[in-house]
């Protein structure tokens, strides 16, 4: 049997003369010391790789979440332009509509109310047109000619134009109606038939126009 025996004589020869060895021990608060310190370090590298880990999770959670959110948001915007004209035209439909329906509330008022003025500012336009005629030929309705004459008689001597004014009615036209005729040109005009032509122009158009539904409300039969 071999027997091998280690001997550190530098140790040794430290111990004899009473200095420290490397086979000394650490006291107490030395070791302490050593633990905190690990632990320490230890707790440090935990919390990093924690934190690395937690953060490459969160990444990925947030992409993953951005991911959907641009999708639905894709979704959402290839479904609004399949029905952004199906809304435009309702939107059409229901803006004349309503416009239809003040014109067929408003007109009748105005014709009742504006139907003499409106006669007389197209008379003073075509006057200041034929005011070089020898004659100007003004024809009224029954109930507008006494209630017109004396404003046209004041824009024919505003004009210079009094002698060449002829006045008189006729009872086949309405209120708001009139006639005018001179040497080289005629004009009719009519406030109803303007106001008639506006509503029939706003009915054909919509008929045109077919109603989708929106906001809840059906199309129109």
């Amino acid at each position: 049997m071999t027997l091998v025996f280690s001997r550190n004589f530098d140790d040794e020869e430290n111990w004899k003369s009473g200095k420290n060895c490397s086979c000394d021990k650490h006291s107490q608060e030395e070791v302490d010391a050593l633990i905190e310190a690990t632990k320490s370090k230890a707790f440090q590298s935990g919390l990093k790789e924690g934190y690395d880990t937690a953060w490459a999770k969160f990444n990925g959670e947030a992409d993953l979440i951005q991911n959907d959110a641009l999708e639905d948001i894709r979704t959402q915007l290839r479904a609004l332009l399949e029905k952004i004209n199906d809304h435009r035209t309702a939107l059409e439909s229901q803006i004349l509509d309503y416009t239809l329906s003040i014109c067929e509330q408003v007109f009748p008022y105005l014709q009742h109310s504006q139907s003499h003025e409106r006669a007389l500012t197209q008379i003073k336009k075509t006057m200041r047109l034929a005011m070089n005629s020898p004659h100007i030929n003004i024809i009224l309705s029954n109930d507008a000619l006494p209630k017109l004459t004396p404003f046209v008689e004041q824009i024919a001597i505003e004009l210079g134009i009094i002698d060449q004014i002829k006045l008189s009615s006729d009872d086949k036209l309405e209120d708001g109606a009139t006639i005018v005729e001179w040497q080289n040109g005629f004009m009719d005009y009519s406030f109803d038939v303007v106001c008639e032509r506006i509503l029939s122009a706003l009915k054909a158009v919509q008929t045109t126009i077919p109603t989708t539904l929106i906001n809840g409300s059906e199309d129109r039969a």
